[in-house]
């Protein structure tokens, strides 16, 4: 069964470092020249804040911060688009049947999250951190040349994980600087520079500001 632990995990499991630099105004990110906007990650944070509060109750662990959420929700949106370029480049498919709910999973899903509106950006969140992670597994098998099993598929993912990182200097991934990540993806400030003067599509970047279900602290 799919619980709102194991749906967490799912989603947690294969984020990436990413490079930073300039980036188009209003973007949250772009990878080559494709615009993520605000919209986009505000909708995917909003999911992953409720994935990820699910995974800290369970755990006993205090609630994620609201910056950090939205920090690593537009990195796995970028980690996705870079590591299906990069899966494309090195003839590797994964099949959908691996990352994609089924129908049982996803009643099981609404189930655990019941009080939801948007159930459908918690099933493509959990579909997206399926698909990275099978695609870094996929990636680390080709690299090493080692067929992935139970037993080596988190090392495995480790080394797709970081040709993932590597490739995102050559597919010119940029951050917002809003997002306050240094040029190694670490975090060096609360809420990133405020240069960029929001607007409705880059929504707010305080966490008083945000609807109450993104407000992760």
């Amino acid at each position: 069964m799919l619980t709102r632990s194991r749906a967490a995990v799912l989603v947690l499991a294969g984020l990436t470092l990413a490079a930073c630099g300039n980036v188009h105004p209003g973007a949250a990110a772009t990878v080559d020249g494709q615009t993520i906007s605000m919209k986009t990650l505000d909708k995917t944070a909003k999911a992953y804040c409720t994935l990820s509060i699910a995974g800290s109750e369970q755990q006993g662990a205090s609630e994620p911060d609201n910056s950090d959420v939205r920090r690593e929700s537009v990195k796995t949106l970028v980690s996705l688009i870079v590591g299906r370029k990069l899966a494309k480049e090195h003839d590797v498919t994964v099949n959908p049947s691996v990352y994609e709910l089924t129908g049982q999973q996803k009643d099981q899903v609404a189930k655990a999250f019941p009080q939801e509106k948007d159930v459908e950006e918690l099933y493509n969140l959990i579909e997206k951190g399926q698909e990275l992670s099978a695609i870094s597994v996929a990636l680390g098998a080709k690299s090493t040349g080692e067929a992935p099993t139970e037993a080596n598929s988190s090392q495995l993912a480790q080394v797709g994980q970081g040709e993932i990182s590597k490739a995102f200097k050559a597919n010119d991934v940029s951050f917002s600087p809003r997002f306050g990540l240094s040029d190694s993806a670490k975090k060096v400030a609360v809420t990133g520079s405020l240069s960029v003067e929001p607007t409705d599509d880059l929504g707010a970047d305080k966490a008083d500001e945000l609807p109450k279900a993104q407000r992760c602290s």
